[in-house]
Parts: structure tokens; C-alpha cells; sequence
């Protein structure tokens, strides 16, 4: 914990209190940073069970494409697969957007359209198309995972050094300097208490003298 103070002007009730104002708003701030961070790390977390999920989705999909396109392979040869996949026109149609999740802007992809092809295919080859509108879309889907976990990553980083440094630092400091005002004043105020009975005693002899 810090022993420092923060530096005021002059040592006066006013700056206590506004100190004191200070110390009830910087807490509640903490508070609500804290219960942020906490519905962060839930939204983290969900973010990367979808993103484990999906990436094992993708490997498996990878793992069967690669079983189906090595039978396509032996059976039709290098040849008659390139130029199958050549007669495929057209654009794949993909519409990107952002979403909100806790004031974390993160990305929405999503995947509308895939060309394919229109000719009668072989069943080898036609099992190969089918898979590419699913492995696509599970690839957007990936990205938009990975990324949401990227942001939301950054966010829980910048809000948590927030936190400590309320913690560490800042609330510390405020409690020194209320401490030290109050001690201040105390002193002050016994000072002026001995300073009274001082001139009280001084007048009481003067007025025995006389």
C-alpha cells in the first residue's frame, strides 16, 4: 500500500471534506469497475467456449474434407478436379457488421451466399461442394470468435489495471492525506487548547497581583 499523500493547497476543513467527497465517489467507481470486470471475464469465457467449440468443429470438418477430397483425388486425378473447380463463377456474398457486447465493440460476420457449381457432378466431387458453404461459414464464424476474445481481452486488461490502480494507489493516498488532515487538525486544535489555559492563567496572575 502506498504511504504517500496527495498535495493540497492548505490544510483546511474544506479540502477534508472534499477529500472525504472524493474517497465515497473513487469507491464507488471501484465497485463498478469491478462488477464490470466480473460480467467481463463471464462474457470472455462464453466467448471462448464458442471459439474452442468451432475450432474443433473446423478441424473435424478439415479432417473429413481431406478423407473425401483424397478419394476424389485417387479416383478423377489432379486434372479433372481443377477444372471442376474452375467452372465455379460468382462472388461469395458476405455481410460484416459490429455488435455491443458490454460496450465492447466487437465483429458479426456473416456469410450469405457461396457460388457453386450448376452442372451434375460427380458424387465425389459433389460431396466436396456441399462441405464449403458449412467450412466457410464455421471459418467466419472462427473469426469472429477469436476476435471477440482479442477485444474483449484488451478490455478486461485496460479495466483491470483501472482497478488496481484504485486499489494500490489512489484510495491508499486518499486515506493518508484524510488521516494526516485529521491529525493535523487534532494537533491544532490541542495546541489551541493549551494556548487557551496558557492566557487564562497569565490573566488569573495578573489579576492576583493586582
Amino acid at each position: 500500500m502506498s504511504v504517500e499523500i496527495i498535495r493540497i493547497p492548505r490544510p483546511t476543513k474544506i479540502e477534508l471534506i472534499r477529500l472525504r467527497r472524493r474517497l465515497t465517489l473513487t469507491r464507488r467507481i471501484h465497485r463498478i469497475l469491478r462488477d464490470r470486470l466480473t460480467f467481463l471475464m463471464q462474457e470472455f469465457y462464453i466467448a471462448f467456449r464458442k471459439a474452442y467449440e468451432t475450432r474443433k468443429k473446423l478441424n473435424s470438418l478439415l479432417s473429413e474434407l481431406h478423407r473425401v477430397y483424397s478419394n476424389a483425388l485417387a479416383i478423377y486425378g489432379p486434372n479433372i478436379l481443377r477444372e471442376e473447380a474452375q467452372t465455379i463463377t460468382g462472388d461469395v456474398t458476405v455481410i460484416a457488421g459490429t455488435r455491443n457486447v458490454l460496450g465492447v465493440i466487437t465483429p458479426s460476420i456473416e456469410i450469405l451466399e457461396i457460388p457453386h457449381h450448376t452442372e451434375a457432378l460427380p458424387i465425389e466431387v459433389l460431396e466436396i461442394q456441399l462441405k464449403r458453404k458449412e467450412l466457410m461459414e464455421t471459418i467466419a464464424m472462427l473469426a469472429e470468435y477469436e476476435k471477440e476474445l482479442i477485444e474483449l481481452g484488451k478490455e478486461i486488461n485496460r479495466i483491470r489495471r483501472i482497478v488496481i490502480m484504485l486499489e494500490k494507489v489512489l484510495i491508499p493516498r486518499l486515506l493518508n492525506t484524510i488521516r494526516y488532515l485529521m491529525m493535523k487538525f487534532d494537533e491544532m486544535e490541542r495546541e489551541e487548547k493549551i494556548r487557551s489555559i496558557k492566557i487564562k492563567t497569565l490573566i488569573l496572575q495578573r489579576l492576583e497581583r493586582t
